[in-house]
């Protein structure tokens, strides 16, 4: 009976034009904004980790813009199933995918699709797979399975594949040898066993290993991906892709891994330093500390 109210509220959804359904979500959204004090202190600490010397107007201005724009990024999602090759043309371009074409080309393999939580990184998958040709992409299920199905077939539309973050390591080896794109967002904290402390701004920041441990156990690139929404026009989007990321095979392993995974950082880092008002900035990024260090985010829990 959910299951089919959920999917009723989205048919009524559907049916809203996208610029009214947007403006609806946004207002939702502010009036989360308001009334969130948890997220927006997150939001605030982590800026001042970012952009130390960034003035508190500005920090309230982007902590506030982030909220409206979770708003117009879940309407432009609902609307996935009418975003046809003439919409696609009109609001979206893409560059650097010769960088992925000729990595495949040149390795027999697909290469690896570094990205974060950056812009509306949901219909980043779904154009690159119009566009090209559907992607893989390792994601975190959601904790409601009736949510999370609905979802996925969203998320799915283009012919893309998720695959579920706890059965990924094996699925995204099948994925790259049959020359499928795989995406992975890795700005998210993690624990000490699951990844490696490394540069991210101003403090270091536990980073997940296993995008670098892929790359040099599958002998593939890893390419920096990420969708800029345009300010002045918002349901315009810019998806760029980058050079590989460089990488050294024959160096010790456990050491390459560590500053792989750093040079992936920094090229998140370099992204968002590009437009600040891009990136999600409500999750504790730097909640992991090693051991005798402060917890960064006190209260914010």
């Amino acid at each position: 009976m959910k299951e089919k109210l959920l999917r009723l509220a989205l048919k009524i959804l559907e049916t809203i034009p996208l610029g009214l359904r947007a403006a609806l979500f946004e207002a939702v959204m502010l009036g989360v904004w308001a009334f969130d004090a948890k997220h927006r202190r997150i939001g605030r600490i982590n800026l001042r980790i970012a952009f130390p010397e960034m003035g508190d107007r500005e920090m309230s201005r982007i902590v506030r813009l982030c909220y409206i724009r979770m708003g117009t990024s879940a309407a432009e999602f609902i609307h996935i199933p009418k975003m046809d090759d003439r919409y696609i043309a009109e609001n979206f371009r893409i560059e650097g995918a010769e960088h992925i074409e000729k990595a495949t080309e040149e390795r027999g393999i697909a290469p690896l699709g570094m990205t974060g939580h950056f812009g509306n990184w949901e219909l980043f998958a779904f154009v690159q797979g119009v566009v090209f040709a559907p992607i893989a992409f390792i994601v975190r299920p959601l904790k409601s399975e009736t949510l999370d199905r609905i979802v996925t077939e969203r998320r799915e539309w283009a012919g893309n594949r998720v695959i579920r973050k706890e059965e990924s390591a094996k699925l995204v080896m099948r994925e790259l040898r049959r020359k499928t794109l795989v995406g992975i967002l890795m700005d998210q904290n993690v624990d000490t066993h699951k990844g490696v402390l490394v540069d991210f701004f101003t403090r270091k920041a536990y980073t997940t290993f296993g995008i670098a441990r892929l790359a040099l156990a599958m002998q593939t690139t890893i390419h920096p991906g990420f969708i800029f929404r345009d300010s002045r026009r918002k349901f315009h989007h810019t998806l760029r892709w980058g050079p590989p990321i460089p990488m050294d095979p024959e160096a010790p392993r456990e050491e390459e891994v560590v500053r792989l995974t750093r040079r992936c950082n920094e090229a998140l880092e370099k992204a968002i330093r590009e437009d600040p008002t891009q990136w999600l900035w409500f999750h504790r990024r730097w909640k992991t500390r090693p051991p005798g260090e402060p917890d960064i985010y006190g209260e914010a829990h």
